[in-house]
């Protein structure tokens, strides 16, 4: 039964894939992307693979600083971990490399698994509320159109949902944990057991910030993440002369993305350039050059941190084989077995 429901979701998420990349070369010529392609200054790859280091080293920081009241955690057992991480969720579908980091963590520091996760589900709050912040901009811009401030309007609010969501969580832990096994438990006992699970890390996750200096810590180290991530599409967008976003086109693109990177296509496949194309486009620029601009930022980045990822796998010693096992076992255990 799990084997059939892994080939399900292998095969819906190959069809989402197929489907989205249909959208995003529908209406551009392959002569067309192909010109655009071959125009580009790729040199600006250089200052954007930096950037995706630079985001990754603040990652690796802003973890640190929420996992020091379990265990003080090296840099680079940390940095290996997350690198590992993104290397998986391009290789894996749900994001499935988040479990795995955590794994990495708590075996090899003697921290449980589902204390590592609760950071893990904390520091993906702070980038949700970052994406939140992106759509409020959208919101009041003037540079927008009233389709897009109207998306923006019910992701801000969808958000605001999720921070409220928070606070009841932090001020009332036990409540949030039993509503979420109820709301489920009448369509799958077992299904209920796992969203326990995953209420209890994300409450465990909101208990770790004490004070005030940490929760400045983490915020400022999310906003230089997303300003590391910002100016990676910069100069991807540089390399093809594509200019005038502004800051009202950047929290597009961001917003788009973050949303992309949600859909359960293998290694972001299709969703990304589609939703690269679609930002583009709204500011005025060609198809072609938005489809080129997106196939290079996910090229580029897929191949720096899968490759960087290969690095580290062997720096812990561990294989692909191993990492699903564990993954897996892991699971298991968050679902109350």
């Amino acid at each position: 039964m799990g084997g059939m429901k892994k080939r399900t979701v292998a095969v819906a998420g190959v069809g989402i894939a197929l489907f989205c990349l249909f959208l995003a070369f529908r209406n551009v010529p392959f002569g067309d992307l192909w010109a655009a392609l071959r125009r580009a200054e790729y040199v600006w790859l250089v200052p954007a693979m930096a950037f995706v280091a630079c985001s990754m080293i603040f990652r690796v920081f802003r973890w640190r600083c929420l996992l020091s009241p379990m265990k003080r955690i090296g840099f680079w057992d940390l940095f290996s971990a997350i690198s590992i991480c993104f290397m998986m969720n391009n290789i894996l579908p749900a994001r499935s490399g988040e479990f795995i980091r955590a794994i990495l963590v708590g075996k090899k520091h003697g921290v449980s698994f589902s204390t590592v996760l609760a950071t893990v589900v904390l520091e993906r709050i702070s980038d949700a509320l970052c994406v939140m912040a992106f759509f409020i901009l959208l919101v009041f811009s003037l540079s927008v159109s009233p389709d897009i401030k109207q998306l923006a309007v019910a992701l801000v609010a969808g958000y605001l949902g999720l921070l409220a969501l928070m606070v009841a969580a932090r001020v009332y832990p036990r409540a949030v944990e039993g509503a979420a096994y109820r709301l489920f438990a009448w369509i799958s006992p077992r299904a209920a057991l796992k969203v326990r699970g995953a209420a209890a890390s994300f409450v465990d996750g909101l208990s770790v910030l004490k004070d005030g200096p940490q929760v400045a810590y983490v915020v400022g180290h999310s906003v230089l993440i997303w300003t590391g991530i910002l100016l990676t599409y910069y100069c991807i967008n540089r390399a093809f002369g594509v200019r005038g976003l502004g800051f009202p086109g950047y929290a597009l693109l961001l917003s788009m993305l973050s949303v992309a990177v949600m859909v359960p296509s293998p290694g972001y496949l299709g969703s990304f350039h589609l939703a690269y194309k679609k930002a583009l486009t709204v500011f005025g620029h060609a198809g072609n050059v938005a489809l080129a601009c997106g196939w290079v930022a996910w090229g580029s980045q897929y191949i720096f941190i899968n490759l960087v990822g290969v690095v580290c796998l062997w720096r812990e010693g561990m294989s692909f084989s191993v990492l699903r096992r564990e993954k897996e076992a892991a699971e298991g255990e968050l679902g109350g077995g």
